[in-house]
């Protein structure tokens, strides 16, 4: 009995291990089931979370979007268009615009801040939004404006088209501290021709020009004084032209960061704008290096004011603008020679003459600091209502004398000058300049000194091109005294409290 019960415990051992083992058989296999399935399934719920992502983007675009078109209507309400204008300025379709929908999107653009839609201008820039051009070249630009625009769009073709491929421009490869400064001042020009016309580096036609040109100043700059250019060691040095080409490089750089608030021009111009600043003298003027001397030169001062002014509307953090400017208006009185004319230079016992040119600097200068009513400012508009816009053959004759000298620089100063002012003066002005532009221009799109009339490029040609390019651009790069006048004096801010100041 014992070894029979012995016999039928082990015989039913064994049936419950055989059931314990079939068990874990089957649990496994349901593992491997299990595993299988949600192996395969895990493409699904990846799939499912990139979809989700792209609607996300797809709504974030929508938002810009939106944006962009109530900015462009506020804009559009805030530039009334007289009736008796609306219908002088040419087809659209002549006043090509190289902004598209497409780069508001700047999600994914590293060296852009966020900024919400930035392309869009307001304020003191509102000019450079497509909206904006056209409607202050309808107000301001008369009958030419729609020629002056195809104009225009021909001049940045041909500066884009002689670009050296470091992203400067020039035609010596020379690493000699002269050449650095030529390359540095013709680099800037051309820069700020495309600002003025809205392009940045994510235009589509312009874009790669726009920042290959930023990028060769900023590969330029002394990261330890800010300089983008080198200076010579002369003491006094009055043919030293590096003053120029940093407060034109500063300027640019200023308009661009204003423009883009792009991280990496922050530090750059912060030093630039300084320098400038520490190299004013007591007396609010500046000299050609910098250095302090006892002599001031107003041509130099013109480009270190406009500097300084772009610095100020882009709202750089650096202390002391503000007063730079205030002290740079004393300074440009202090050159009157009475009867609206200005002094190119004095100090040093005597002082310079070529008067002619300096009065649009000048006049310029003060309504940039802001000085609008001061007696100089107008005793200069007085002198520059008697004087009319040369032709192109006899303003090349005006300056033939003085190589120094270019009529492109003239025309420069005075059509933003007498611009700013507005008035009969303006539709004068603008119904001789720009037909006599417009109509100079080679068919290349540069525009050429007489004596180089032949010539493919060079440095004259790239200088007058640009300046050229900037008067015509007048109507839309800085909205005027008398029309930013008209309630809009208050401080500008984005959403996220960036600043652009309207004068």
């Amino acid at each position: 009995m014992n070894h029979g019960n012995h016999g039928n415990h082990r015989k039913h051992g064994r049936v419950r291990i055989s059931g314990a083992l079939v068990s874990v058989i089957l649990h496994v296999g349901i593992v491997i089931v299990l595993l299988k399935v949600l192996v395969f399934r895990a493409p699904e719920k990846e799939t499912a979370i990139d979809v989700q992502v792209v609607e996300e983007q797809v709504r974030e675009i929508d938002k810009v979007e939106e944006l962009e078109q109530q900015q462009e209507q506020t804009a559009e309400e805030s530039l009334e268009v007289p009736e008796e204008l609306a219908d002088e300025l040419l087809p659209d379709d002549l006043m090509q615009d190289s902004m598209l929908d497409s780069e508001l999107d700047l999600s994914g653009l590293d060296s852009v801040a966020n900024v919400e839609s930035p392309l869009v201008m307001k304020g003191l820039m509102v000019g450079r939004s497509e909206s904006g051009r056209k409607k202050l070249l309808r107000e301001f630009g008369g009958r030419y404006g729609g020629q002056a625009e195809k104009a225009v769009l021909k001049g940045l073709d041909w500066l884009k088209s002689v670009q050296d491929e470091n992203g400067s421009w020039g035609v010596s490869k020379s690493k000699s501290m002269t050449a650095k400064q030529e390359r540095a001042r013709l680099t800037g020009l051309a820069l700020l021709c495309y600002l003025a016309h809205g392009e940045t580096s994510q235009s589509e036609g312009y874009g790669e020009t726009v920042l290959r040109a930023i990028q060769y100043l900023l590969n330029e700059q002394d990261a330890k004084t800010g300089s983008f250019v080198p200076f010579s060691k002369t003491v006094g040095s009055h043919d030293d032209i590096g003053v120029y080409g940093h407060a034109i490089a500063t300027y640019a750089l200023c308009e661009a960061y204003g423009m883009t608030r792009m991280p990496l021009l922050k530090e750059p111009v912060e030093k630039a704008v300084q320098l400038i600043i520490d190299g004013q003298q007591k007396q609010g003027g500046w000299d050609h290096r910098y250095q302090h001397e006892k002599w001031s030169d107003l041509s130099v001062g013109g480009w270190q004011v406009q500097a300084l002014r772009a610095a100020q509307a882009a709202d750089v953090p650096v202390e002391g603008i503000f007063q730079a400017l205030e002290k740079s208006v004393p300074f440009v009185q202090g050159m009157y020679a009475g009867e609206g004319k200005f002094y190119y230079r004095l100090g040093n016992k005597t002082p310079n003459g070529d008067l002619d040119y300096m009065t649009g600097v000048a006049v310029l200068c003060m309504q940039l600091a802001g000085s609008n009513e001061v007696e100089e400012v107008r005793s200069g508009l007085e002198y520059l209502r008697d004087v009319e816009c040369s032709d192109w053959e006899e303003g090349w004759e005006k300056t033939g004398k003085n190589k120094s000298f270019n009529i492109a620089y003239e025309w420069y100063y005075n059509t933003q000058a007498i611009f700013q002012k507005g008035g009969s003066k303006w539709s004068s002005w603008n119904n001789k300049f720009a037909p006599m532009l417009i109509e100079a221009q080679d068919p290349s799109g540069a525009w050429k000194p007489p004596g180089e009339s032949n010539e493919a490029i060079s440095k004259d040609i790239i200088y007058t091109t640009s300046f050229c390019t900037l008067s015509l651009q007048v109507y839309y790069r800085i909205l005027p005294s008398f029309k930013k006048s008209a309630g809009n004096e208050a401080p500008f801010k984005f959403e996220n409290d960036v600043k652009i100041v309207v004068f």
